[in-house]
């Protein structure tokens, strides 16, 4: 009996041992293990997408994502988004393409993703293993062949670690897969929050609620590192919505005390246009400043822009002088907010840094210091945008080390 291990029964674990299973043709010779902590598999993909699940993008690609990238590249280009909406159309599970590529499935459910899986898994035979942590790795040699040991108790012929990063602990990511790597070598590049909202300073409480499109540019010791564009979301903490969970990587693992996000709340107009229309609102109007930029954005945005440029929310539009005007039309095309940090990891979706890919083969996911070992999702140093990116590296990385043991051991018994 051929015994394999998935530490993890997350989105790329379920993925790898149905794909080990595919390929292997439900050899009764072949047994499967998932290993979940949980007291179920796949908390983590019931949340994704609002609770709609967002499995994939149809514009992933390589330029999605962070960290070790040159390694993502085989695995992305092997299971393209095409193909993963193959592997779940196999399922039983279709979907549709959203706005920006966005994949959901066609009942706008994520437990439809995940029954899917879970289904799939019964139907081939895999067993799955709940309340079970694992804590520990070593190797033993048999006299015959070498066994990957967790626990210092159960002996498997392969071994997958797939059990995410450090990201949403309540989802069962909490880090632990780190430490049981480095038991074997493994080197640890800094795991940090990706994907999460951003503490600011000063922040006034008054916008909470509040949401603007805006263009955001990322601001580290007075450098311009990294612009996005979106709906930008008022906290009373601070900033969220998409273009600020995007950069908010850059500002986890930034070492820098000087950041910044400039937000532009009129992206449509140039500042030359907003100055014109400011203009045109003082020829005309006799009322208060309070109500100035109320046709063009958010009125408690409009107070709040005014006074952080020093103007009187209560004095009359047409005594506004030209340098006022001038500050009202720069803050609003280049609002400074000053950044303390990003939001813990109880609030990112995802997790930055990880094992060092350069340790693992990109064309197999297998361990360069364990033969047998593999590692898959989020584990590894791979984060990617909001909108499927992270799901597609899960289920291409787990359907490639699925594939990868399934031929081994293929190949193992035709020899």
């Amino acid at each position: 009996m051929t015994k394999i291990a998935v530490i993890g029964g997350g989105a790329s674990g379920l993925a790898c041992a149905i794909e080990i299973m595919h390929t292997v043709g439900q050899k009764s010779d072949v047994e499967v293990t998932i290993l979940e902590k949980l007291p179920r598999v796949g908390k983590k993909i019931l949340v994704t997408g609002n609770g709609r699940c967002n499995l994939t993008n149809m514009n992933s690609a390589v330029s999605g994502y962070r960290g070790d990238t040159a390694f993502s590249r085989f695995a992305l280009q092997e299971y393209t988004p095409q193909k993963n909406i193959e592997f779940f159309n196999g399922l039983g599970l279709y979907t549709r393409t959203e706005d920006e590529g966005r994949v959901y499935p066609l009942s706008n459910q994520a437990a439809s993703v995940l029954d899917a899986l879970r289904f799939e898994c019964d139907r081939l035979g895999v067993k799955t293993i709940c309340d079970y942590r694992a804590v520990h790795l070593k190797t033993v040699d048999t006299g015959v062949t070498t066994k990957i040991v967790i626990n210092n108790r159960d002996r498997f012929d392969y071994v997958v670690v797939a059990c995410g990063g450090k990201a949403a602990k309540m989802h069962g990511t909490d880090g632990d897969g780190y430490d049981m790597l480095k038991m074997f070598g493994h080197t640890i590049i800094s795991p940090a929050p990706a994907l999460v909202s951003l503490n600011c300073e000063d922040f006034t409480k008054a916008l909470k609620g509040v949401r603007s499109i805006c263009k955001t540019d990322l601001i580290i010791d007075g450098k311009k590192e990294y612009e996005n564009y979106g709906e930008v979301q008022f906290t009373d903490y601070g900033l969220s919505g998409i273009p600020i969970m995007q950069l908010s990587r850059f500002v986890s693992v930034s070492p820098s005390n000087n950041i910044e996000i400039s937000l532009d709340v009129t992206p449509d107009f140039t500042k030359e246009q907003i100055f014109g229309y400011l203009i045109s609102r003082r020829n005309v109007d006799t009322g208060l400043c309070e109500n100035l930029l109320s046709g063009i954005m958010n009125k408690q945005l409009c107070i709040t822009l005014l006074k952080e440029c020093g103007v009187a929310v209560n004095q009359r539009v047409n005594n506004l002088s030209d340098a006022e005007i001038e500050r009202i039309a720069k803050i609003v095309k280049e609002w400074r907010i000053k950044v303390k940090n990003s939001r813990s990891f109880d609030y990112a979706q995802v997790t930055a840094g990880g094992v060092d890919c350069k340790e693992f083969n990109a064309e197999t996911m297998e361990s360069r210091f364990v033969k047998n070992l593999f590692c898959c999702g989020e584990i590894l140093n791979i984060d990617g945008d909001c909108g499927g990116y992270n799901l597609q590296w899960a289920w291409s990385s787990g359907r490639l080390c699925g594939k990868t043991i399934g031929e081994r051991i293929n190949n193992a018994q035709n020899q």
